[in-house]
Order: structure tokens, then sequence, then C-alpha cells
């Protein structure tokens, strides 16, 4: 008996202190959960957020079309003989620039010689024929006046004469037409230019009528690159043309030698298409370019910008400055106390990592570059050690000259090239 009572205190014992335990921790499981659920502070209020800013700055900022072009000749000339003979001598070397007038191929010229010869022979014969034959009407018309030859013979030494003089003017012509095909045996240069591949070699066989020409002659100096451009930006170049030549520069991506570092070749607009692709939606453009020094070869592919006009004053950011939201583009703004602000802004256009600002900005305002994922409106800044903001760039450079500086992902978006466009939008 005694033992079941001990048994019955030591579970009551028990049981009171599990109770205790589970009350305790109850009441601190359920101060956690309000915890939880009470509002909290934004993240990040009370500290100061590091961003990199930069000054929204006015500067020149040039419209730009910036597409893929190809490098083509004004003229490419395919040099065939035109009579029949043998190549007797090759008077240039493959890939040698030639001038006008220039001595390509002389052709063997012993078959038409004698058919010159044979010409003038023939001139010759049939002038004596008209002398005799003037002769004989001269006599014959003091015979007929006496009555000693009747007027059939002389008309008939008329006639003769007729003839005789239109066969020597046949014999002149014929002397002109042996001339002419013996001075084709002399192949120049129609044009300045730059020979190909030699097809037929000194002894080979030639015709008039043969398909593969003796050689291609390509004209360097001048050279076109034509591109093609999407049918909005029509009117804006049409428009752009009426007030002056338009230039275009074309260069090739890492080139080396006479391109170091992809150099620019200028030149300017020559030509717009008369009728757009309707299948592609676009219109053929060509760029007429000195080529002096012979940068541009026919057949390249080239980073081809068209520059429409240049934008004095243009309000401009960085590229990186503007965020999308659901409701369109905002900034981050520095107020003088430090802390940002969401402001919606219109960006026109974007040119060399910089973004031209249509509405929302003015000149001198602060706005935020990096650093814009841990900001919030209100938050307090202080500027990014080492992050010092990058000067703004000057007008009109291109994507390369236009890099800002700051992080890895900034300068990968100032390669980006320009695009055209208005888009607006608000903050979120």
């Amino acid at each position: 008996m005694r033992r079941f009572f001990w048994v019955l205190l030591v579970a009551a014992l028990i049981g009171g202190g599990g109770y205790y335990w589970y009350a305790t921790h109850k009441d601190g499981a359920g101060s956690k959960t309000a915890a939880a659920d009470a509002p909290k502070a934004p993240a990040g209020a009370g500290r100061t957020v590091p961003v990199v800013t930069q000054t929204v700055a006015t500067q020149a900022v040039p419209e730009q079309i910036v597409t893929i072009g190809s490098v083509q000749p004004i003229a490419a000339i395919a040099i065939k003989p035109r009579v029949d003979s043998a190549v007797e001598t090759v008077a240039f070397t493959e890939g040698q620039e030639v001038k006008t007038g220039d001595t390509l191929f002389t052709l063997d010229s012993r078959s038409l010689d004698a058919q010159l010869r044979q010409a003038q022979a023939n001139l010759e014969r049939d002038r004596a024929n008209l002398e005799k034959a003037k002769g004989d009407v001269k006599r014959y018309a003091e015979l007929v006046r006496t009555s000693a030859i009747s007027r059939t013979t002389y008309d008939a030494a008329v006639a003769t004469a007729d003839a005789l003089e239109g066969t020597v003017k046949a014999d002149l012509a014929a002397i002109e037409a042996a001339k002419v095909s013996l001075s084709f045996t002399r192949i120049t240069a129609p044009m300045d230019g730059r020979t190909g591949a030699v097809n037929a070699k000194v002894g080979a066989m030639v015709r008039a009528a043969d398909a593969n020409p003796l050689v291609t002659l390509t004209q360097l100096r001048p050279i076109n690159v034509s591109f093609n451009v999407p049918e909005k930006h029509l009117p804006a170049i049409r428009a752009a043309m009426a007030n002056g030549s338009l230039p275009v520069t074309a260069s090739i991506a890492g080139g080396h030698g006479q391109n170091p570092g992809g150099e620019k070749a200028e030149g300017k607009l020559s030509f717009v298409d008369s009728q757009v692709d309707q299948q592609t939606g676009t219109i053929l453009v060509k760029g007429e370019f000195p080529n002096a020094d012979t940068r541009l070869w026919p057949g390249q592919f080239v980073d081809t910008v068209l520059t429409l006009r240049v934008e004095q004053n243009a309000l401009t950011i960085p590229d990186l400055a503007v965020q999308t939201g659901q409701k369109g583009r905002f900034v981050y703004v520095v107020k003088a106390d430090e802390t940002v602000e969401v402001r919606p802004v219109t960006v026109e256009r974007s040119h060399g990592g910089l973004s031209v600002v249509a509405s929302g900005l003015k000149a001198g305002e602060r706005v935020v570059v990096d650093g814009q994922s841990r900001l919030f409106p209100g938050a307090k800044i202080t500027e990014k050690a080492g992050g010092k903001p990058a000067a703004p760039t000057s007008g009109g450079e291109t994507a390369e000259g236009g890099r800002q500086q700051g992080s890895a992902t900034q300068d990968a978006a100032a390669r980006s090239t320009i695009t055209q466009g208005k888009s607006t939008g608000g903050a979120t």
C-alpha cells in the first residue's frame, strides 16, 4: 500500500512539472509569433546605403543609326577580249593596282595586220579604177556632144564611175574597221583599280565569245558601303538630308594593321533606294568613302554609323541610372539631405551608355547609378568608397568613347549601341 502511494506521488510531481514547462514555453512562442507579425521597418532604415551617384549633365549628343554594312565597289569591270587571237604578253601581276590606260594584255596581231594591209591595197586599186572611170566620163561627154558615141555608152561610163566611188568609200570603212580590230589587240585598263586573278596566260587562245573574263578590275577609290535601315527611320533621314550631306562612318571590329582597333573611315551618305523592301521592312542606303588608304575592302562587313543630327544641350544620365518598374521607367534622385526619392522619367533615346532624358529631371540633380537594389524612398545614402562618379562624356562620342566608370555591369552596358525611338514611364 505504501509503495502504491509513493508511485502516485512521483507521478503527480512529474505531471505538475510537465504542465509548468508547457505553460511557460507556450507563452514564449506566442510572444515570438506576435513579434513576427508586427510591422517591420524598411530594410536599411536607420543606416546609410553605400551607392554611386552622378550629376545630370547637358551635352551634345548625336542621333545615330547603327547597323552592319557591306563594302561594295562602285565599279567592277570584267576585262574580255574583243577579237579572236592568242595572248602574247601579260603586262601586270595579279593583285596589282593599275591606272587608266595602262596596258594589261597584248594579243597576237599578225592576222589583223595582214587584213589592214589588204584593205589598204584594195583602196589603192579602186582609187586607180575610179580615176580611169572619171577620165572616161570626161572624154565621153565630148564625144556624145558630137554624136561620136551613143548616149547609152556615156551613161554606162557615168554609172561605172559612181560605182567605183562607192567602192572607194567601202575600202576606207574596211580600213577603219581593220584599224579598230587591230587596236583591240592591246587591252588597256578602262579605270583605276586593282586586278584580280588572271584567267589567261601567255599563249592561251582567247575569243570574243568566251564567258570567262581575262581578269576583273575592281575600283577601290572611292568605294561604297551599303546597309539597310528600318523604314521607320526614312522620314528622319530625308529630313536630315534636306539640311545637307549626312556623315557615315565605317569600321572593322578588332581590325589590325592599317585599321588598328577598329579605326573609323569617314564618308558621306550618297544614295537612298527608291523603294522599301516589303519582305524585310527596310530600305537600302549607301555611303561613299574616299578610301584613300584602302582601309575598306570589297566584300567586307563593317560596323556602320549614320549620324542624322547632333542635339546640343541634351539632358543626359548614365543608362545604369534608369530603372524599370511596373509603371515604367524611373530613377533614384538624391535630395539635399542625402536621402533618395523615386522620380519617373521619360527617356527619348540612348547613345554610348548615356540616356537622353526628355522629362523628369533637371540639370545638376544627382541620380544613383549603382546600388539601387538596396534603396527605398527616403533611404539615407552615402557615396561608396572607391565609387567616385565618372565625369560626363563629351558630346558626340561613340559607344566605345562614351563609357562611364563604375561597376562591371555599368562597363558592359556602355558597349551597347544606340537605340532609337521614345519611351515613357513613371515611378513604381
